[in-house]
């Protein structure tokens, strides 16, 4: 027997989704109701903050799909529904399941006295009120989606704060308006900027929607507000007093993400205007809405780093998952995997060196972490969608699996296939059969063979090449072979790098693998030094390398997880198989400094110096990570010796410089956090 409070936790990941929890069986199957479509809202809603109380009046229109007697709508379980009218008259024969013993999750059923025919409109008058203070009620266990307090409220579409259907698919119109005590302001996604009424010792701030969109998305304190204009957009920030430093780099972060989608797909649904509202550390961490960003208050801590990915990353669900919708949970791939794939080409079409390969590498590590747990379709089915499995499937090997397509239909076509499909699906939900079909129409050929492979199948190939090195007459080298893989009808493009002796001596070639093996042919006027295969890390594939990385970086997962001693033993794992590797001694050198085991630390960032120093950044941090072990030690003169070498390698990845001159001026406190480079 499934269970029906995970199968509703799990609707979650359709808008926005922060990776906590663990294990989840398959999803429960939803019991068949009747089909109806909600077209608009008109709430009034007051936010009661020193009681934590919610009371609203909400008007829902909506027009069934067949003829029915009883609709359902799913409600946040510690709402109470007080009364339902049709047409002024009351009706009495409601029931509402504040737990939720199926798979819809807490729900109201409504009778509405008569059976109503296909294709009407129908309008219902719901009264409800509630207390909203814990997790209980909502989709998630342990993270706050609604909350309501003197120190600040918030209330996500995914709370189901409000009477809905159909979950991040049925969009309507909207008319909101949020009456709070005077003193407090409030954020929303709407149209336009929200209309403000002082009423006595309330204000009134109204929220319209005249556009379909996933409504109800509110968040009220007393806010510090602050507006930037950064190229084509307006950002509005609400932050709680004291949280300001961040603003201006945040929106630098965001408008600078915006302007780039805007620049490759075309405009979002929610227009020019973004708003980011911070909620408290008991919600997501990120949550995104239509033109709407909720922020938690730790992501405000001027202490950690800055979310800079993560914030890349929500900025393109305006495009994949709020302007383009999924028709089921399990399409999810096509919002967060494409998501994560437009932060990745963002950073790839800005990044340079050092910094550009790291990414690059990253992203394919990541992809490879729990690849064989389960395809990319079949993620959302059988994964816990916020577990660390999920995220590498659907979110990373994802993005990976677009940038592979991207390589295979070329850039042109990948760019018009991605405007195409934002234009067709604009305001309207999608499936990965509806993408298939439009990716095969626009590549011009039948792109099965590559969804069958790579979104449907588990396993990746691994290469090798066998070649020959000979002179020729003219006294050049030619260097000629065959690259070979394991897989059965593999097709697809791979770059060929030669490298050789003297300046500029680098060549790349790009070859199409047809099942097995494809040859390849350099002219060099160095002598050839080696053959490296998708030295960009384009391909999903598996290398001796990649599994010590892949090994290496599931303990950094452990040790960002605070889960120390299984950390360390999984780095010295994969130490086990390469004991050369600079960034597996770098993590360990980065466990022992948070445990403030310093002379471990000194060892493993001396070793991590010693290494093969890949990735090449790993040469200045590992510099700045002794210089901090040092300086904890109260050795500062050693510690400033450390900084100046990381100075001197002029590496600047992460930020590197700055912060190593930061330490030269201002010694390191053991107690603080500094988790940059980590």
């Amino acid at each position: 027997m499934k269970n029906p409070r995970r199968a509703f936790h799990r609707t979650i990941v359709f808008t926005s989704l922060v990776l906590l929890g663990w294990s989840l069986p398959a999803r429960a199957q939803q019991p068949q109701r009747a089909r109806f479509d909600v077209t608009a809202y008109r709430i009034e809603a007051e936010l009661r903050p020193a009681e934590h109380l919610l009371r609203a009046t909400g008007d829902i229109t909506f027009t069934p799909l067949e003829s029915t007697r009883l609709v359902t709508f799913e409600l946040n379980g510690s709402l109470r529904v007080e009364g339902v009218e049709r047409q002024g008259k009351a009706l009495t024969n409601f029931v509402q399941d504040a737990v939720g013993v199926d798979a819809l999750g807490p729900n109201v059923r409504v009778d509405l006295g008569e059976v109503v025919p296909a294709n009407q409109p129908v309008s219902l008058r719901f009264r409800w009120s509630g207390a909203l203070v814990s997790p209980e009620g909502g989709p998630l266990p342990t993270k706050r989606l609604a909350y309501i307090g003197n120190e600040g409220s918030y209330l996500m579409y995914a709370a189901r704060w409000f009477p809905f259907h159909d979950y991040a698919a049925d969009r309507a119109t909207a008319d909101i308006t949020i009456t709070v005590p005077s003193g407090i302001i409030v954020a929303g996604s709407g149209d336009e900027p929200p209309q403000q009424q002082s009423a006595g010792n309330a204000t009134r701030f109204r929220f319209v929607h005249r556009q379909p969109a996933l409504i109800g998305n509110i968040a009220a304190a007393r806010y510090i507000t602050r507006n930037l204009r950064i190229g084509g957009y307006e950002l509005d920030f609400y932050v709680q007093p004291g949280n300001e430093n961040r603003i201006e780099r945040y929106g630098e972060v965001l408008g600078r993400a915006l302007q780039f989608y805007t620049q490759q797909f075309g405009a979002p649904a929610s227009g020019a205007r973004f708003v980011v509202a911070q909620t408290d550390d008991e919600s997501l961490d990120a949550y995104t809405a239509p033109g709407m960003l909720f922020l938690s208050g730790k992501l405000f801590d001027p202490s950690r780093p800055e979310p800079q990915e993560r914030l890349q990353r929500e900025a393109a669900y305006q495009w994949w998952g709020q302007t383009v919708g999924l028709k089921s949970f399990d399409d999810a791939w096509l919002s967060q995997g494409l998501a994560e794939w437009s932060a990745f080409s963002l950073r790839e079409a800005t990044l340079t060196g050092g910094a550009l390969e790291a990414t690059r590498r990253d992203l394919l590590e990541r992809a490879l972490l729990f690849e064989q747990s389960a395809s990319v379709a079949r993620a959302p089915g059988t994964l816990d969608d916020q577990s660390a499995a999920f995220q590498a499937v659907v979110f990373y090997k994802g993005a990976m699996v677009f940038r592979m397509l991207r390589e295979t239909l070329g850039p042109e076509k990948f760019s018009q296939l991605l405007r195409t499909f934002l234009d067709q699906y604009r305001g309207r939900s999608a499936s990965i059969d509806e993408f298939e079909r439009l990716t095969t129409t626009v590549a011009g050929e039948n792109m099965r063979y590559f969804f069958a492979r790579w979104v449907e199948s588990t396993g990746t190939p691994e290469f090798t090449a066998d070649y020959q090195i000979i002179r020729t007459r003219a006294g050049k080298f030619r260097t000629r072979g065959t690259v070979k893989q394991n897989l059965e009808a593999l097709r697809m493009p791979i770059e060929v790098m030669l490298r050789a002796e003297g300046d500029n001596q680098n060549q790349t070639t790009t070859i199409r693998i047809e099942d097995k093996s494809e040859d390849f042919d350099f002219e060099s006027n160095g002598q050839p030094l080696e053959v490296v295969i998708d030295p960009n890390s384009k391909v999903l594939r598996m290398s001796e390398d990649l599994r010590v990385a892949v090994a290496a970086r599931r303990g950094v997962e452990l040790l960002r997880e605070g889960q120390y001693p299984e950390a360390q033993r999984q780095l010295e794992e994969a130490l086990k198989l390469d004991r050369s590797s600079s960034w597996i001694y770098y993590n360990l050198g980065m466990l022992f400094l948070e445990q403030r085991n310093y002379d471990q630390a000194l060892d493993n960032f001396q070793a991590a110096l010693d290494g093969n120093l890949k990735p090449s950044w790993i040469e200045a941090w590992a510099h700045i990570k002794r210089g901090n072990a040092y300086d904890a030690k109260g050795d500062r003169t050693r510690a400033t010796t450390a900084y100046n070498k990381a100075v001197q390698t002029g590496i600047n990845h992460d930020n590197a410089q700055a912060v190593a001159k930061q330490f030269l001026a201002t010694p390191y406190d053991p107690k603080a956090l500094q988790a940059q480079g980590s």
